[in-house]
């Protein structure tokens, strides 16, 4: 969308259309899963600048809303996606998003179950998952890179 912008809503037709979403998520081994997530990160980088600013036109709107529910039904249909690419996803979305940043980080894989939070005496030290750590397929590493943290990090760490 970058490159050509009047491709834009086409692009989000094509990225969540029927028969190519559920085949690239749906693909063995999650093959398919590093393109889409490079399909929605080049929506969501071509997005930022109009985003950023909070100031939308009626068709950077209507592209907003569409790409709320395209996640909105990776939320309900593929929620270890945006589990697995929650960094790569969240990087890419202005922190004037915050709707957007919450879908994505409201997601959890459906084997897991969350404890009712109202439960008295609730620790979650104690919880069995707290133990697990999370599965990232973003490259965090690059993202540490790019922004020049990473000396600053491995020095905090070491």
């Amino acid at each position: 969308p970058a490159r050509l912008p009047g491709f834009a809503f086409a692009w989000l037709e094509l990225a969540s259309h029927r028969m190519l979403m559920p085949k690239l998520l749906l693909a063995k081994g999650q093959k398919g899963w590093v393109l889409f997530q490079r399909l929605l990160a080049h929506l969501l980088r071509f997005l930022h600048p109009f985003l950023l600013h909070a100031h939308l036109t009626e068709p950077v709107r209507l592209l907003y809303r569409g790409l709320l529910r395209v996640l909105l039904v990776l939320l309900h249909d593929f929620p270890e996606f945006l589990c697995d690419y929650h960094f790569t996803l969240c990087d890419a979305i202005p922190h004037t998003c915050v709707q957007m940043r919450n879908i994505i980080l409201s997601a959890f894989p459906r084997t897991m179950r969350l404890p009712d939070p109202f439960t008295p005496n609730l620790k979650v030290d104690l919880l069995p998952e707290i133990t697990q750590p999370p599965r990232l397929l973003s490259a965090v590493s690059a993202a540490l890179d790019a922004s020049g943290l990473r000396a600053e990090v491995d020095g905090y760490l070491q």
